[in-house]
């Protein structure tokens, strides 16, 4: 479909309208460049989601068009000269080929830390012992989970102001600078907001091995350190670093930012939606990527925003020692579950930088609060939860979450029918309890096919496989993957069964080539598949019987066949009879 160039009718200061996502609800750019009172300003360019690229090229509207990391279907256009960005947007959006298309908007992101709340001076929120007046045992059950699950082996991305690098406590893999547009991603060290990022990191993972300073939730797991927050963010970079993570292996990607702390009403933007979806299908092998986002710190109603309702998002409220609603938090239908804050120790900028000291050294700060606390330490619970089953979805650890997460303050709560409040969500989370409930090993070998392994009558074809036990005695069943080449076509068949066998006669004929795999299935999903075994389909032959050699002795009596009923009866008669002259 032909694209007419569109010549600029729009000035900065006229209302502009678009479509943010998929639907035929519309968004508007005010007079005062805000999009529902969240300012924002026109880069020119636009985002879409196109099946075929590289047609949009070929466009007389278009100048270039750029292809963002991820499935190959997200690009960023810049229109030719005298295109409006958005009037191309609202265009091309009207292709059969185009799934969404927005203007691709800057906007200041807003940290959400409240280093100022009252300085505690140890880890409550992994152990509480009732230290500084706290409530014993209000924390979120860390000693509990680590006897199965340290975090080893993970990535957790700290989506942030930038983590410095080189750091004593922290195990440090630098990714991309989006503000200064380089792969620098430590913080700016004159900058305001330049010890936020390295105050999350710390909550979620860390390096224990070094003995130094405090412990993370998932102290064995690794960061990924990305710069978002310290200058103005296209929304094609929020897609980029959410894209990056997932792609560098990042198990959870922890964000403690926000569009601002007043609760903005936030469309449902398409490239966002398509970052999340990415995170949930790719991340991982296909398991999905955690994603977790910090509630909000303007104890409001954060309904309306659509980056936070996103159904792979989980939303995080702050709580403190005592299991009270931090007064800052922010509520509403988005929020899933809630996590220690009010004041939490933590790594700071090394020397002047940073935030403050602990104990006289500059290097941590026992003050770390608001809802930017919270979520980096529910990205730590999840990090243990995927460390205790490296086969638990994204999908399954949000509802085990939620499912073992402790519901507190029950009288002004006001928790619904389901045990959801829309101050804590599910409530606070209890790293042991959601590690304990995903702990399982899958089955310690792939099955071993048995036969055929060469070839196999037509008459009667089935696949069989030796039994395979469960570590952890769960109940298994066997997933079969087989496929039949033929001479006109391909099949392949999926079948499960609790059976040891599988009975494929009436799909096969003679001449076709037949290649399976088994994989034992317990309750959270298959695991390792079976070397594949393949064999051939021929006719059966039944046995030939070999004639007996000719006797030259004399043998046969009145010329009968030495085979015939009598003759046999005649030879047993005369074996007994000697038999008992022998006797």
């Amino acid at each position: 479909m032909p694209i007419f160039v569109l010549m600029l009718t729009l000035t900065a200061a006229q209302p502009a309208h678009f479509h943010p996502g998929t639907g035929p609800e519309m968004a508007t750019i005010a007079e005062d460049s805000t999009v529902a009172g969240v300012p924002v300003r026109r880069t020119g360019f636009l985002l879409a989601r196109v099946d075929e690229p590289q047609l949009l090229q070929a466009e007389p509207a278009i100048a270039h068009v750029q292809v963002l990391a991820g499935d190959g279907h997200v690009v960023r256009i810049r229109p030719a000269p005298g295109v409006d960005e958005i009037d191309l947007a609202n265009t091309l959006r009207e292709r059969p080929d185009v799934t969404w298309a927005h203007p691709d908007l800057a906007m200041r992101l807003v940290r959400r830390d409240m280093p100022d709340d009252p300085f505690v001076d140890s880890q409550w929120h992994l152990e509480n012992t009732g230290q500084h007046g706290w409530t014993p045992n209000v924390d979120i059950n860390a000693e509990l989970a680590w006897t199965v699950s340290t975090g080893a082996g993970g990535l957790i991305s700290i989506i942030d102001s930038g983590v410095e690098v080189d750091h004593p406590d922290l195990r440090v893999t630098s990714g991309w600078d989006y503000i200064d547009d380089d792969a620098d991603s430590n913080p700016n060290f004159n900058a305001g907001e330049g010890p936020h990022g390295t105050a999350a990191a710390r909550q979620a993972p860390a390096a224990p091995a070094n003995r130094l300073g405090v412990a993370g939730v998932a102290y064995d797991a690794d960061i990924y350190a990305i710069r978002l927050i310290g200058g103005d963010t296209d929304m094609s970079d929020i897609y980029k670093c959410f894209v990056e993570s997932v792609d560098a292996g990042a198990w959870v990607l922890s964000n403690s930012w926000g569009f601002g702390d007043d609760c903005p009403e936030i469309p449902e933007y398409s490239v966002f939606e398509d970052a999340m979806v990415y995170a949930e299908e790719q991340g991982r092998g296909g398991l999905g990527s955690a994603i977790v986002l910090s509630a909000g710190n303007g104890n409001c109603d954060i309904s309306n925003d659509g980056f936070q309702a996103q159904p792979q998002a989980i939303s995080v409220a702050a709580v403190d020692g005592n299991d009270d609603r931090e007064w800052y938090s922010s509520f509403g239908d988005h929020v899933d579950v809630a996590a220690p804050s009010g004041g939490v120790l933590t790594t700071d900028l090394t020397g002047d930088p940073g935030y403050g000291s602990f104990n006289g050294d500059d290097n941590y700060d026992g003050g770390f609060s608001g809802t930017s606390a919270s979520a980096p330490i529910v990205s730590g619970v999840l990090a243990l939860m995927f460390g205790a089953n490296d086969r638990l979805t994204a999908a399954d650890a949000r509802e085990v979450l939620c499912e073992t997460s402790t519901r507190m303050d029950i009288e002004n709560g006001e928790y619904d029918d389901t045990g959801w409040s829309m101050y804590y969500g599910c409530g606070r989370a209890d790293a042991g309890a959601a590690v304990m409930a995903v702990a399982n090993e899958g089955p310690p070998t792939a099955p071993t096919g048995l036969t055929p392994t060469d070839q196999a009558w037509a008459e009667r074809v089935l696949l069989q496989w030796e039994p395979t036990d469960d570590p952890d005695g769960d109940w298994v069943t066997y997933s079969v993957s087989c496929w039949i080449d033929s001479e006109d076509q391909e099949v392949t068949i999926e079948e499960t069964t609790t059976s040891t066998m599988l009975d494929i006669t009436d799909e096969v004929a003679v001449g076709d080539t037949v290649s399976f795999q088994i994989q034992a299935v317990d309750p959270w999903g298959p695991g390792e598949a079976s070397e594949t075994v393949s064999f051939t389909v021929v006719e059966w032959e039944p046995p030939t019987q070999t004639e007996p050699p000719d006797d030259d002795d004399g043998c046969a009596i009145g010329g009968a066949d030495r085979h015939t009923p009598t003759l046999l009866l005649v030879a047993a008669l005369l074996a007994v009879a000697g038999w008992r002259r022998r006797g």
